[in-house]
């Protein structure tokens, strides 16, 4: 059986718990309510937050780094030296590599067979390097020799088998100039592949309608296929060249 007991005098009872209710809410409110000078954080961390810095920089019993008033108050050679080290943009673009200029790779020759040219003489009064052919010739070790005229004693009269003539005529007054020379040459020397160079003409003449003066003509400026082409069927119509002289002396 459980008895009940119902008090005769409700006013007495709250006037005896009242105050000492009162007093435990009142605490209870001001624990869980913002602290007013800082909005939407609870005392606890306010309180927290505000302890004198310690060894260890952290609050007690919450597990939290103080950032409080505290912390701001503190001494700014203290946030200095935490402060992590920011590199500025302009220094790393001081360390940006340095772009290293490449030479573009030389011309190579394919269809020319460089071991059956025995040297290359170039006659010519251009001063400087002047012609690229020179350039083409030197970079891939072809032996060559410069000379200003076809007179008997030239060393052109001598060259060995497999020699190569280039004729710079628009420096040697053109082919008027270069006419009877070249034709004393081609039939002293039928052996020796020759190749005209000039501004003048109007195009690359490959043919065999020269011959008697020439085995190719070239119009400058010339390209390195050209150039390459040039050499290769110069020594194919020079052959045709030397037919021609053997069946006229039959």
């Amino acid at each position: 059986m459980v008895w009940t007991h119902t008090s005769s005098q409700p006013v007495a009872a709250a006037a005896v718990f009242g105050p000492w209710l009162g007093r435990v809410l009142v605490r209870l409110r001001a624990a869980l309510s913002p602290a007013p000078s800082a909005p939407g954080w609870p005392a606890a961390v306010i309180a927290a937050a505000d302890q004198p810095l310690g060894t260890a920089g952290i609050a007690p019993g919450i597990g939290l780094q103080r950032i409080g008033r505290a912390a701001a108050a503190a001494p700014a050679r203290h946030r200095s030296a935490t402060a992590p080290a920011i590199t500025p943009t302009a220094a790393l673009r001081g360390f940006a590599p340095v772009p290293v200029a490449v030479a573009p790779a030389a011309a190579r020759f394919y269809g020319l067979d460089e071991d059956a040219v025995s040297v290359v003489y170039v006659l010519s009064h251009r001063g400087g390097a002047g012609l690229s052919c020179l350039d083409w010739l030197a970079d891939h070790g072809l032996p060559f020799r410069r000379i200003g005229a076809l007179h008997p004693t030239a060393p052109v009269w001598s060259a060995p088998q497999g020699a190569l003539l280039l004729v710079d005529l628009d420096t040697l007054g053109g082919i008027s100039e270069m006419t009877e020379p070249l034709m004393r040459l081609r039939l002293g020397r039928p052996d020796i592949a020759v190749v005209l160079l000039s501004e003048e003409v109007e195009t690359h003449d490959f043919g065999t309608e020269r011959l008697v003066l020439a085995d190719i003509t070239l119009r400058l400026p010339c390209a390195f296929a050209s150039f390459e082409f040039a050499l290769v069927e110069a020594p194919i119509n020079n052959a045709a060249w030397q037919e021609r002289l053997l069946g006229d002396q039959r």
